[in-house]
This record gives C-alpha cells, sequence and structure tokens, in this order.
C-alpha cells in the first residue's frame, strides 16, 4: 500500500490495519531522518522513533490532507522531534557573541566546523524526508554529476520528466530546510 492510499479516516478511528500500513511504509524513513538529523545512539533513536508514532497517534485529528499525505506528515513530526532533541542537547552549548568583530578572524573567513555539520544534518534530515524517487533523481544529479539526460537514460524516463522531478524535489527541499531553520 503506497502512502497516498492510506485511508486517514480509518487512522482516525484507530483501524489497527490503517497504522500498520502507514508505520511499514514510513517507519524506516521517520528513524534515518532522525538518526541523519541528531546522529544520536540507538537506543535515542529507538525512543525518539516511538515518540514520533505515539504524537501521530495523539495528534491524528489535527492532520490536514491538503498539506501532504500522512506518511510526510509523520515524516514532519519526525523533524520536529529530531530539532527539538538537538535545541535541548545544544542548549548547553551555545553561546552569544556580539558582532562578528568580537569572532576570532580564522572563524569569520571559515565556516565553523559544528556549524557545517549541523547544517549537512539538516540537509540530510530533509533529503530524507521526501518521496525515494526525488531522493535518487537529486542524488544522481548532486552527488554523482550526472546529466538529465543520463538519469532519463537510468531511469527509463524521459528528460522532461527528469527535469520536471528536479524542479520539485528542489523546490519541496527548499521549502524543508526553511521550514526547519524557522523552528530553530
Amino acid at each position: 500500500m503506497t502512502d497516498e492510499f492510506i485511508d486517514v479516516q480509518l487512522l482516525r478511528i484507530g483501524d489497527r490495519s490503517a497504522w500498520d500500513a502507514l508505520y511499514l511504509s514510513s517507519s524506516r524513513r521517520t528513524y534515518r531522518v532522525l538518526y541523519h538529523l541528531t546522529n544520536a545512539k540507538q537506543a535515542v533513536l529507538e525512543e525518539m522513533n516511538q515518540d514520533v508514532w505515539l504524537s501521530a497517534i495523539q495528534s491524528i485529528e489535527r492532520f490536514d490532507a491538503t498539506r501532504g499525505t500522512a506518511v510526510e506528515w509523520v515524516l514532519g513530526i519526525a523533524r520536529h522531534k529530531g530539532l527539538t532533541f538537538l535545541r535541548r542537547h545544544y542548549a548547553s552549548r551555545v553561546v552569544s557573541v556580539g558582532g562578528s568583530g568580537d569572532l576570532p578572524e580564522s572563524i569569520v573567513h571559515n565556516e565553523d566546523p559544528l556549524l557545517l555539520s549541523e547544517r549537512s544534518s539538516l540537509i540530510r534530515a530533509s533529503l530524507e524526508s521526501l518521496p525515494e524517487n526525488w531522493q535518487y533523481v537529486l542524488r544522481q544529479k548532486y552527488q554523482s554529476g550526472l546529466s538529465v539526460r543520463e538519469i532519463a537514460d537510468l531511469m527509463d524516463a524521459t528528460p522532461k520528466a527528469i527535469e520536471s522531478t528536479l524542479s520539485r524535489a528542489r523546490q519541496r527541499l527548499r521549502e524543508l530546510l526553511r521550514e526547519t531553520t524557522e523552528e530553530l
């Protein structure tokens, strides 16, 4: 069962088979989002993943199908839980600095490794929450450096279809990153 066919009304009345279908179609992805965002130990990840599903069950009445599929909604909950974990985990490590004039010259001109790592985690988590075919196309384009034509040949699709997929995937990735940074 794909995420488009998960019946939200069945989820709302607590139908076990509907929840099982949602869990089976997205639990690996929620776990990956949490891992890429937090890089936490397995026990912590399992606890956060359980918290994601408990939150989903408790808040199913607030799910709005006009904003996306049930899987995307659960992945959004996972992103939120991961960001909350990061806020709590790093709250004691944050140091407030005035203007950039207070910073050493080496930090002003070179990216802080902690910020670079955090940004990478946010991008990975956002990427993991995209549909798998969008992830694949983005990775082929930007990690493997393939052209649109090469990706189209790999996927047995037209270059126009790949361009369209790339455009939608990039737009959604930008939105997720914007939402994520606004939550911080």
